[in-house]
């Protein structure tokens, strides 16, 4: 199967890849409108109404140009203009509360606004809300896709995007085959998408690779399958055959996923990629049997599943990674493991957000894993529980592990 039709068959989300999300434009960069102080001053200072509606439309206008939200060094100034009794900025910032931060009306306008202070390399993501009515920003036209759709989406200045989530035409470009194991464990069919590196079917060689949870939006969302061709074509990683498990029983429809059950440090899941999933791949596929160079990852619950994994079969797998891991599943339970269990031959890769991520939980485990002398790579970014957020560590993950300039 090609990559546009394994694509195609993910999910609704994941025919809205990189290339449909809008990004700043050259007008975003030149200079934008006057500092939301100097207008909102004259504003209050017209006593004619018709001359105060003039400056906020052109003031309006002005932030339209640019295509994107009113940023002043740290500070984002939301704005809505529009007929409504209350009007709010949930998002991550928030926890996507729709009472959080509720937006003030500027007096005798029509238009809100709210000021927020936030990280100057941050990246979050977000949605208004007008009288119970979400939606997108009508004044940013950056958006981000996850999970569940588009979200208006906000650079920091600081913030730099990753570009080795973006398509290169002039690379080789891997393949990926799709696979459907009948699972006895599981009592159900599961998919699993499998990249093999350019030039794989011109060698024997035996290759090294990656277990991937929530795999179909680690490629429809996180782009990963660019990830690594970019980074193999630039010769920063050696190739690496990569096991992408789709957690739903169909996998056009998300409310069919068996995430919860599966990633909750099951066993029988564990198993099943072990006894089941495991033996095709190496029938039909040249990976390595060394766990030194067997990888599992995954984002939330799938960096827990990841670490337990890991760590109750590290003969399995040798090379642990988890983004904004949900280590606060059932009392810190993992985190225990670790403490109470005995040091396992694992190299572990941390990272999460800091907006309302995983980073107190994050912490607990790094200290419990540095106490007993594990080998880890641990990392903290301004940003959000969100795929745009993870798809920007892959370059990290896959280079702790397989890079060339070590």
């Amino acid at each position: 199967m090609t990559l546009s039709e394994t694509i195609r068959y993910l999910s609704a989300a994941s025919l809205l890849t990189a290339s449909a999300i809008a990004k700043p434009t050259a007008a975003a960069k030149s200079a934008g409108p006057e500092q939301f102080s100097a207008f909102y001053n004259r504003v209050i200072a017209t006593k004619d109404s018709a001359e105060r509606s003039e400056i906020v439309s052109a003031f309006l206008d002005s932030v339209k140009a640019t295509g994107r939200a009113v940023l002043e060094d740290s500070t984002v100034h939301f704005l809505f203009q529009g007929k409504a009794e209350r009007v709010s900025v949930p998002g991550d910032l928030n926890g996507w509360d729709p009472k959080g931060d509720t937006m003030t009306r500027i007096p005798r306008t029509n238009l809100f606004h709210l000021a927020k202070d936030v990280a100057f390399a941050a990246r979050f993501e977000y949605k208004i809300v007008a009288d119970s009515v979400w939606m997108l920003d009508p004044l940013n036209q950056q958006q981000a896709i996850g999970g569940y759709g588009a979200n208006s989406e906000i650079w920091m200045p600081g913030y730099t995007p990753p570009p080795e989530i973006e398509p290169r035409q002039n690379i080789s470009h891997g393949r990926i085959d799709t696979m459907k194991v009948r699972s006895k464990l599981l009592g159900r069919i599961h998919t699993a998408f499998v990249y093999t590196p350019p030039g794989y079917s011109d060698t024997k060689h035996m290759y090294p690779s990656i277990y991937v949870m929530d795999g179909g939006e680690y490629l429809s969302l996180a782009l990963m399958n660019n990830v690594l061709d970019n980074l193999i074509a630039d010769e920063r990683i050696e190739p690496v055959v990569a096991i992408f498990l789709d957690p739903r029983t169909d996998i056009r429809d998300s409310k069919t996923s068996m995430r919860m059950q599966d990633y909750t440090m099951s066993d029988s899941f564990v198993n099943f990629m072990i006894r089941e999933l495991r033996p095709r791949v190496m029938m039909r596929f040249r990976v390595s049997n060394d766990s030194a160079k067997i990888g599992i990852m995954g984002a939330s619950l799938g960096g827990l599943i990841a670490t337990y994994a890991g760590f109750t079969r590290p003969e399995r797998f040798g090379l642990v990674a988890a983004q904004s891991p949900s280590y606060w599943w059932n009392q810190d339970s993992m985190i225990t493991l670790i403490k109470d269990g005995p040091r396992k031959n694992v190299k572990f890769y941390i990272d999460t957000g800091t907006i309302r991520d995983a980073r107190d939980e994050s912490r607990r485990m790094v200290d419990a894993l540095e106490a007993k002398g594990y080998a880890l790579h641990y990392r903290e970014y301004p940003e959000g529980h969100n795929w745009v957020n993870w798809r920007a560590r892959l370059d990290d993950i896959l280079e702790y592990f397989w890079g060339t300039k070590k």
